[in-house]
């Protein structure tokens, strides 16, 4: 689709003063976009310039225009000498090209300059004139929407949720590929900043292109990292939801639209509202009084020839009777075992979205999580991205198969990050395992079956999101137990970790809070190897003492869930921080969680046992005032535990402990039986050498979470 670049240098003001002589500036302005350069006249002697040039054009195909950035260079005119760079303007074309975009962006820009900062401001208007698409074989993602928010925006209603969307670009960093050396900082600044940008338009286009594929024309929850990796090169990546989105007129913002741009498609989507108007007026179309739709089928990736059968490294846990109450027990099997066929022969979904319609989450099953330490020079084609696509591909099979060890078969508020130090790289996944409504699927047969009867009467609303997934005979970690507060009929954890917001139809009691932990390990300074092996043995510790504080400033505080959890690990030369923010609230459907008890063998001192017990006392008072403060006043139940729920064991800790554990010791390690106290943590392949190591250690993960690393 060729198209037409028109831009027009307006005026200029509060330039900085280039001639020392006069206390002015003789201006000028360098208009580029791919190898062609347009300059305007120069306008002598002012620092608020008015240059009113003429239409510069650019005659591009749109594959460029969403490439290639507008570049705009301020310069001072000398006459005897080079020409002084002023600053810089960078403007991204891709946001002129959507079918429902304005054409036109115009105003004031920022002059940037890498060295001094922000130089003034420039007047800039540009233009895009877009031809039909005689193009065949597309090139370019023209028309695909791009959103940071995790949730559906409001002015527009999702038709289909697609699914899982990633890409990467690595290219050579200029600062480490030029051998000269009288190159200026600003010269290496602003060639990094100009690939940066060539990169991230690269990047978007890809993934625009497999949105497209999948018939789709937004991408919701984009987000975009940049990694360093020095001598390797430069990593651009992205990952997102695909979606098909319909935007909302002002006569429609309550009434389901009757046009999509989906009409013809073969996918039919599911309706956000459980009562549909059926009076509303307008012809019959697939997507009539449809709202949602939930499409896994296709999740586009370099890795998408993979079955969902090669991801299963963890056996599957059973789907027992036992998991179920009393009146849902046989209705939740027989929805396990037939959502279980229905979604085998689909590829396991992955989501950036942390907010969703009610009815789409059924059950939740906590925070999945997986961390990788990799060395850099072990690289063998630093320009290619296979090797870092492989590296991704075995954190994203950890997750699916943690996911499947709870009992779910998609993972919500997902989120990938990283951390480079020198040659050492720690890459880091997590989100929340989940299993959604089958109503929500593409296949028609689904709407209104069995199973949608059976979700209706098994999962409460309110409360069907906290109850377990998994099956309690044979669960993945150590749990108590108990049944759901709220219905009575299911049970549910006694504290819960997602990454995921709060679910619009969850019944919370009380207010909500920041809860955040740190934690600051020293590690010995060493190179390659040594230093991965250093930081890889420190990372499961970390994160099971961050787990641990977030446990205790929950109890602190009388709740129970977390909510919008987000951990970052940190490496340095001499040290790992983790930093772990959560929101805190008391959901109704979880048990009241207990109290802080300082435990431990003491001294028989007198004054040291009265100092324990003062400082017991300000913990409970302490928490007295977190629940009034925060409004929790749960209603009194009467204390009854229905079946035998799992005690729950000790904790790590030496110093704090909840109430309701037991002060036993604990016994023998045993690893065939599935509710012991303690967890196997696998190290495979570091660093890209023979390196096979398992640890059994007699600690406790918190409910409702799952960890590797490898």
């Amino acid at each position: 689709m060729p198209g037409k670049l028109k831009v027009k240098i307006v005026a200029g003001r509060h330039l900085p003063v280039m001639d020392r002589a006069s206390d002015l500036t003789d201006a000028f302005v360098e208009v580029k976009f791919g190898n062609t350069t347009f300059k305007t006249d120069v306008y002598p002697k002012s620092l608020n310039p008015q240059w009113n040039s003429e239409w510069f054009k650019f005659e591009v195909d749109d594959e460029e225009l969403q490439d290639e950035p507008l570049q705009i260079t301020v310069l001072d005119h000398d006459t005897y000498s080079a020409n002084d760079a002023i600053g810089k303007v960078y403007i991204d074309i891709d946001p002129l090209l959507y079918s429902e975009a304005a054409t036109v962006i115009s105003g004031w820009f920022p002059i940037y300059d890498t060295i001094h900062g922000i130089r003034g401001e420039i007047n800039v208007v540009v233009k895009v004139d877009l031809f039909n698409d005689l193009n065949r074989f597309r090139q370019s993602s023209c028309g695909v929407k791009f959103f940071c928010t995790t949730s559906i925006p409001k002015c527009y209603r999702a038709v289909i949720i697609h699914g899982f969307v990633e890409e990467l670009v690595v290219n050579e960093d200029p600062e480490y590929q030029w051998i000269d050396r009288i190159r200026t900082p600003r010269a290496s600044n602003e060639a990094r900043q100009r690939l940066i940008s060539l990169m991230s338009g690269e990047l978007q286009r890809k993934i625009g292109l497999k949105v497209l594929e999948m018939r789709g024309n937004a991408v919701v929850g984009y987000l975009q990292c940049f990694d360093l990796e020095g001598e390797s090169g430069l990593v651009v990546r992205a990952i997102g939801t695909a979606c098909t989105l319909d935007k909302l007129s002002n006569t429609s913002a309550f009434l389901p639209a009757c046009n999509s741009p989906s009409k013809e498609m073969k996918e039919i989507p599911f309706n956000e509202d459980p009562n549909p108007n059926t009076h509303s007026s307008g012809p019959s179309t697939p997507l009539k009084n449809q709202t949602y739709s939930f499409s896994p089928s296709k999740s586009y990736s370099r890795q998408s020839s993979s079955s969902d059968t090669d991801l299963s490294l963890t056996p599957k846990t059973g789907m027992g009777s036992g998991s179920a109450g009393k009146e849902g027990g046989p209705f939740k099997t027989l929805l396990r075992q037939q959502t279980q066929s229905a979604l085998e022969q689909r590829e396991f979904p992955f989501f950036t979205l942390t907010t969703f319609p009610p009815g789409f989450l059924v059950h939740v099953g906590g925070v999945v999580s997986a961390r990788s330490v990799k060395l850099l020079d072990r690289i063998h084609n630093p320009d290619e991205p296979e090797t870092r696509d492989a590296w991704w591909a075995e954190i994203r099979q950890e997750i699916k198969s943690h996911a499947k060890a709870l009992g779910c078969h998609a993972v919500v508020g997902y989120s990938e990050s990283t951390s480079i130090c020198e040659e050492v790289c720690i890459l880091s996944a997590s989100g929340t395992a989940a299993v959604l409504n089958p109503r929500f699927l593409q296949d028609g047969t689904m709407e209104g079956c069995l199973e949608q009867r059976l979700i209706e009467e098994a999962s409460p609303p309110g409360c069907g999101f906290c109850h377990i997934p998994y099956d309690e005979l044979n669960m993945p970690f150590p749990a108590h137990l108990t049944y759901c507060y709220n219905c009575r009929k299911q049970k549910v954890p006694d504290v819960l970790f997602t990454t995921i917001d709060l679910p619009v139809e969850a019944i919370v009691i009380g207010k909500g809070c920041l809860i955040q932990a740190r934690l600051c390990r020293l590690k010995k300074k060493a190179q390659a190897e040594a230093n991965a092996t250093s930081i890889s043995n420190l990372l499961p510790f970390m994160e099971y003492e961050v787990h641990t504080q977030l446990m205790n400033k929950l109890k602190l505080r009388g709740m129970n869930a977390l909510f919008g959890l987000r951990i970052q690990i940190t490496v340095g030369e001499n040290m790992l921080m983790g930093l772990a923010s959560a929101t805190g609230v008391y959901l109704a459907a979880l048990p009241t969680p207990g109290g802080i008890q300082i435990a431990g063998k003491t001294p028989n001192d007198g004054t040291y046992e009265q100092h324990i017990s003062h400082m017991q006392k300000k913990i409970n008072d302490t928490i007295a005032k977190n629940k009034e403060l925060y409004e929790i006043n749960p209603p009194e139940l009467p204390e009854e535990i229905i079946g035998s729920p799992i005690p729950e064991p000790r904790q790590r800790s030496r110093l704090l402990r909840s109430q309701s554990e037991s002060s036993d010791e604990v016994t023998e390690l045993d690893l065939s039986h599935g509710k012991k106290d303690a967890f196997v943590l696998e190290v495979i392949n570091v660093f890209s050498t023979r390196f096979h190591t398992f640890l059994f250690l007699k600690c406790r993960i918190p409910s409702n979470s799952f960890y590797s690393y490898n």
